[in-house]
């Protein structure tokens, strides 16, 4: 989890809106987008956070999509691959 997040985001121009779902408790779906923040230098901006009431009902298709259990686990709900491949032909040697 930590290396998709890692290569998705080191390049500012390849940077795309996160959404962080999670079902209970809203403290810590905050300390997850302030890692996201200080750890992975990702602007507020493009974080966006929304309460909703199971994370197995969510069915998107974004670049990348986070979802924070009752119980603390995190699962990855999206993550789109192709974009993830695309963006790291930037670190690839001529």
């Amino acid at each position: 989890m930590k290396f998709v997040i890692s290569f998705l985001f080191c390049v500012s121009a390849y940077a795309s809106p996160i959404q962080v779902y999670f079902e209970a408790d809203s403290t810590e779906a905050k300390m997850l987008k302030d890692i996201l923040i200080t750890d992975y230098q990702i602007p507020e901006e493009l974080i966006s956070m929304k309460k909703i009431k199971e994370c197995e009902g969510i069915k998107t298709n974004g670049k990348l999509e986070l979802c924070l259990k009752n119980n603390g686990d995190l699962l990855v709900v999206s993550v789109d691959r192709h974009f993830i491949n695309e963006s790291l032909k930037v670190f690839q040697a001529p």
